[in-house]
């Protein structure tokens, strides 16, 4: 990835769609892309994998919103009412 671009995070599909819906709300660009490809996936059964990343002019106030988004309160609070 170049343009401009480092790398956030690296999450499973699910999260790293929620993180870029957040991104995109706060008006951050960003971009993800596979860790391992498809092809690999399927032949190894690995779970893919996606590299989020942001300008980095945005990089702090993407961290913020990691941090927010994924501090393990959240999830924890989740966890508990399961």
């Amino acid at each position: 990835m170049n343009d401009g671009y480092v790398l956030l995070t690296e999450k499973e599909p699910m999260w790293a769609q929620m993180l870029m819906e957040g991104l995109k709300d706060n008006n951050i660009p960003c971009a993800a892309l596979p860790v391992y490809g498809a092809a690999l996936v399927l032949k190894s059964g690995k779970q893919e994998r996606l590299r989020v990343y942001v300008p980095s002019e945005h990089l702090q106030q993407a961290n913020e919103l990691l941090q927010v988004l994924f501090s393990g309160t959240f999830l924890e609070e989740q966890e508990e009412s399961d």
